[in-house]
This record gives structure tokens, C-alpha cells and sequence, in this order.
């Protein structure tokens, strides 16, 4: 029983020890496409009009991890926004969509766990609220996080980030490969 006992626990030591080097590692390139959901909405003084920008979105993200767990990444996204409206200070009804783009950069760290990788990571970047014919610069920054799973060479995952200066918070699943 005891050299049972010995045998399994060689195998597991072995098989943890080799799946460090298997297809599931931290270093490389890798590309993803993202799919979620941004809550947030505005009162922009200047026109006197609530806007929300964010609602469905849809991206992408590349960066590369070295072998340590740093990560270097870019990321840009389209959100489609919604109609609002809302009734000027006047008492005049009106009607606005908005949408935006962002693109940014993270500097993050890749924590590998027994079968899924969990990343922090700091976000800045630009964000172009598009408003019925007008484009308004914004910066944003904030802490991004996400849960990864891997098999071979495909990466499912989640993700959720919160964009400071826009109040924005975003969550959505991830889905791409590693190489």
C-alpha cells in the first residue's frame, strides 16, 4: 500500500512538473477577440444631455507575456451605445445616440493556476465618444481583470475592467489563441 502510495504521488509530482511545460504556458504571444457589456452613462454640461456610450462591445486584444508573468498588451473596442432621451432644461424633449472607441495599452502579470490563469493588469488609454455627428476625446484608465482557461493552443476566458475618468465598468467573455 505504501509503495502504492509513493507511485501515485511520483506521477503527480511528475505530471504537475511536465504540465509546466506543456502547451499550457505563460510565455508567448497571444491574440483574443472580446464580447461584453459596458455600463455607465454621462451628463455632459457642455450640450446639457445625458449620454451613454458603452452598451454592447465588441474587440480585440494582442500582447505578449514574458516568461516571468509580465504581460504587455494593446487592446481597441467598438461599443455600440444607446438611444436616450432625456428633456432639455428648457422642457424640450430630445433624442441622442452615442457610441464609442477605445484603444489602450496594460501592463499586467499572469498568474498560473492549476487549470486556469488569472490576470491583473493596468489599463490606459483613449476613448472617442461619438455623439450624433460629434466626436469627443476622453482618457481613461483603471484595473483590468480576467480568468482564463487553455487548452492547447485556444484561450476561453472573462474579463472585467473599470474605466476611471468615464465610469465605465465592462465585463464580458474572451475567447483566442496563444502562440
Amino acid at each position: 500500500m505504501f509503495a502504492l502510495g509513493c507511485f501515485v504521488f511520483i506521477q503527480l509530482v511528475g505530471a504537475r512538473s511536465a504540465r509546466a511545460e506543456s502547451p499550457r504556458k505563460v510565455e508567448g504571444f497571444e491574440l483574443l477577440g472580446t464580447l461584453g457589456y459596458g455600463f455607465g452613462r454621462w451628463h455632459l454640461n457642455a450640450s446639457d444631455n445625458y449620454v451613454d456610450p458603452f452598451g454592447v462591445t465588441v474587440g480585440g486584444d494582442f500582447g505578449y507575456t514574458f516568461p516571468f508573468g509580465l504581460r504587455l498588451g494593446t487592446d481597441a473596442s467598438y461599443a455600440f451605445g444607446s438611444k436616450t432621451e432625456y428633456t432639455r432644461w428648457m422642457g424640450e424633449a430630445a433624442t441622442t445616440h452615442a457610441s464609442s472607441i477605445t484603444w489602450g495599452g496594460s501592463v499586467g502579470y499572469d498568474l498560473l493556476l492549476s487549470s486556469f490563469r488569472l490576470r491583473g493588469a493596468a489599463d490606459v488609454g483613449l476613448m472617442l465618444v461619438l455623439d450624433e455627428g460629434t466626436v469627443a476625446p476622453w482618457m481613461y484608465f483603471g484595473p483590468k481583470i480576467a480568468l482564463t482557461w487553455q487548452y492547447r493552443g485556444v484561450e476561453l476566458g472573462l474579463q472585467s475592467r473599470y474605466m476611471m475618468l468615464v465610469s465605465c465598468f465592462q465585463v464580458g467573455l474572451m475567447g483566442g489563441t496563444r502562440f
